[in-house]
């Protein structure tokens, strides 16, 4: 073979490498353009924390700690994105915000319960409805309908066209959770829950059992409990997605 002729041979050879390795950058950049997007908001932050246990631990800080779990557990699957990554305060609009500019296709709210009666327990996963048929849930801040000024109108009350299929991702997240879950047993309710309202997607708040009752509080600094958490909220999370892809 000519010098020519090998030279030729090259080109075409590592022209053919060159397309390979493109295709394949293009199918991993079209396998992660098609994860869906999650944002997980962890609730409260800086100097709104929560919620307060009897040993002293904050809402925000088990809120956060939990949203870190449940977004390893997700992040193989899906784009997940944390509208807080540390101990900072977020307003409601800004949380709203990043999730519909972000043009997410869920948005989870983690909390965990407060109420002045310390035999308060459970867990609940709560979807937007204006009418709130239980009256302990306005115990939470981050379920109060505030009227005010300072909540921006832009995504006022958006959620209502996604209250059916936000109720179908509650209940299959508490389907997932009591299976693996044995502390305490978990429902679903609708609430008017402002952090929802403005949500252009489907978009649940979870309270993760109360944090004021002692033996909830004991069962949350549990890593496992919280390990188990992540898992079934995944789980949900697939289960629903099999029924609205």
């Amino acid at each position: 073979m000519s010098s020519t002729y090998r030279y030729i041979a090259v080109l075409m050879s590592f022209a053919l490498l060159v397309m390979a390795n493109t295709a394949e950058v293009m199918a991993k950049k079209t396998s992660y353009d098609n994860k869906k997007i999650i944002v997980l908001d962890p609730g409260h932050g800086g100097h709104d924390k929560g919620a307060q246990g009897m040993n002293g631990i904050y809402e925000k800080t088990i809120s956060l700690k939990l949203a870190n779990i449940i977004a390893k557990e997700l992040k193989d699957k899906y784009r997940v994105f944390l509208t807080r990554t540390d101990d900072y305060w977020l307003d409601i609009p800004g949380r709203i915000d990043a999730a519909n500019h972000l043009k997410a296709d869920l948005f989870i709210s983690i909390h965990s319960g407060g109420s002045f009666l310390h035999k308060a327990s459970g867990i609940s996963i709560y979807y937007y409805n204006e009418i709130s048929g239980s009256a302990n849930i306005l115990e939470n801040t981050a379920l109060k309908t505030i009227k005010s000024n300072d909540i921006q109108t832009l995504w006022h009350n958006i959620q209502n066209r996604h209250k059916t299929t936000s109720h179908v991702l509650a209940e299959s997240m508490k389907n997932c959770i009591n299976k693996h879950i044995g502390f305490a047993k978990c429902r679903v309710q609708g609430a008017p829950a402002i952090v929802l309202s403005g949500a252009d997607m489907p978009a649940v708040l979870i309270e993760a059992g109360y944090i004021s009752n002692p033996a909830d509080e004991k069962e949350l600094k549990d890593a496992k409990v919280l390990s188990d958490f992540a898992k079934s909220i995944s789980k949900g999370i697939e289960d629903f997605f099999k029924i609205h892809n």
